[in-house]
């Protein structure tokens, strides 16, 4: 306000402004000191609370008048103690309102280009790299931790095995493929009906050659994937299927 204040008597739409007294608003000191407007009005309320400052209002804008402005101006103020004082806040606050616009020019300037993103993380070690595609066209990729459970528990079954049969069978059931939430229920009880079915090493009836996956005949291959089907579809009809 002491930088803003006329030096000398001045008009403003048909209103004399008086030295020591400026024009302005809530918004346009805002605008220039980066403040809210809540923290100019008690920025405001204080400076006349202790005498400092006196503001007429009208329905456009408001006369900020600086009390003792010639205390301010006189060339013997650096004998003033009060006046020295008074003019210190005064360079401290010019200098602290300049170093905030400094950096919020600083953060306007900031481009994508700037930004240091992280390295991105490598895979996570638990993984198994056998990807099972979901209905949403992403991939369940298997941990490891799972195998190892699914291991322990279908001990008549080849559980990686199963797993790249799995991956075949919803390759060529799209439709019929499973969510996120739900791939886990599905292996689990594709594992359970192999194991109950005599295990990996029972299922003599596939003949698995390289590039079409024929069966020996077509009942047979008819009756595997009636069976993969079920496995897929009918898990809450089973009572006996763990993980349930």
């Amino acid at each position: 306000m002491l930088l803003k204040a006329n030096w000398k008597e001045g008009r403003f739409r048909d209103t004399t402004v008086p030295r020591g007294s400026f024009v302005s608003s809530l918004d346009k000191l805002s605008e220039e000191t980066l403040l809210t407007k809540r923290e100019i009005r008690t920025a405001i309320s204080h400076l006349k609370t202790t005498g400092e400052l006196t503001v007429k209002t009208t329905n456009r804008y408001s006369i900020f008048t600086v009390k003792n402005y010639e205390l301010y101006q006189s060339d013997d103020t650096q004998s003033d103690i009060k006046a020295t004082s008074r003019r210190h806040s005064n360079d401290t606050l010019t200098t602290l309102i300049k170093e905030k616009i400094r950096k919020e020019k600083e953060l306007n300037n900031i481009t994508k280009d700037d930004i240091i993103c992280p390295e991105p993380e490598e895979s996570a070690p638990n993984l198994s790299g056998i990807l099972l595609p979901l209905n949403d066209k992403s991939f369940y990729d298997v941990p490891l931790d799972k195998i190892a459970l699914w291991k322990s528990t279908y001990l008549a079954v080849d559980v990686e095995q199963e797993l790249r049969r799995m991956i075949a069978w919803l390759d060529s059931n799209p439709t019929k493929r499973k969510t996120r939430r739900g791939i886990e229920r599905f292996i689990n009880n594709w594992l359970a009906r192999t194991q109950d079915s005599g295990g990996s090493k029972g299922q003599k009836g596939v003949n698995e050659s390289v590039g079409n996956n024929a069966y020996d005949t077509d009942a047979r291959r008819e009756q595997l994937a009636r069976a993969f089907a079920e496995a897929g579809d009918r898990f809450g009809e089973r009572d006996d299927v763990p993980f349930k």
